[in-house]
């Protein structure tokens, strides 16, 4: 007969389902760190996929010959904002498009910036950070503190601003809420008149629309 101390010593040393507990118990950690590690893959693709679209638009506004319309710009800000369907950004996303001019004094010389016209596109309700049109944003230009550019006297500067509410691959409670945002500034190229033709659709920045 074996005796109750002989069975509770041989299960004391019995080892064969330990690595299977093991690793039952670590799967919850692990399919976390799992999850949490694609999200930040996801997060750091949305991030890089918004600088490209501020670094795309204003490329593409900024070198618009002779003249510019609303339907150039449009178009423009549709066809880049449409190459981010994948991350959803038409419905969560919004594109900024303002031409800044210098104000020139009787003497020539630059003493003030304004914004001559801005158009947007996207549902993101966001507006503007530094002003509507016709506003004056002081010598120094546009943009955050220490990054703001300014168009010279023979001159006109673009200026992009884009945000968008991320969208979570696996959910919002990883990284929580957040807003992507990015800026870009060029200088217009080979283009004689800076103001906004009639032709084509224009892009209302009251308008907030996937379409």
């Amino acid at each position: 007969m074996i005796t109750r101390r002989t069975i509770l010593t041989k299960l004391a040393h019995d080892r064969s389902g330990l690595a299977l507990t093991e690793f039952a118990l670590s799967l919850p950690i692990l399919a976390g760190l799992v999850l949490y590690g694609l999200e930040t893959v996801n997060f750091a693709y949305a991030t890089q996929k918004v600088g490209d679209i501020a670094t795309l638009t204003v490329d593409n506004v900024s070198r618009i010959r002779v003249g510019i319309s609303e339907g150039d710009v449009t178009d423009t800000m549709r066809g880049i904002g449409g190459g981010a369907a994948n991350i959803g950004f038409a419905g969560n996303g919004r594109i900024i498009v303002s031409s800044l001019r210098p104000v020139i004094d009787s003497n020539g010389n630059v003493t003030n910036q304004q914004i001559r016209w801005q158009r947007c596109t996207g549902a993101l309700r966001q507006n503007s950070t530094y002003g509507s049109p016709g506003v004056n944003l002081g010598a120094d230009g546009m943009g955050p503190t220490g990054r703001k550019v300014a168009a010279s006297a023979n001159s006109e500067v673009i200026f992009v601003e884009v945000a968008y509410a991320y969208q979570p691959l696996i959910s919002e409670s990883l990284l929580g809420p957040r807003t992507l945002r990015a800026l870009a500034g060029m200088n217009v190229r080979d283009r004689s008149s800076n103001d906004i033709t009639v032709t084509g659709q224009v892009s209302s920045c009251s308008n907030y629309s996937a379409t």
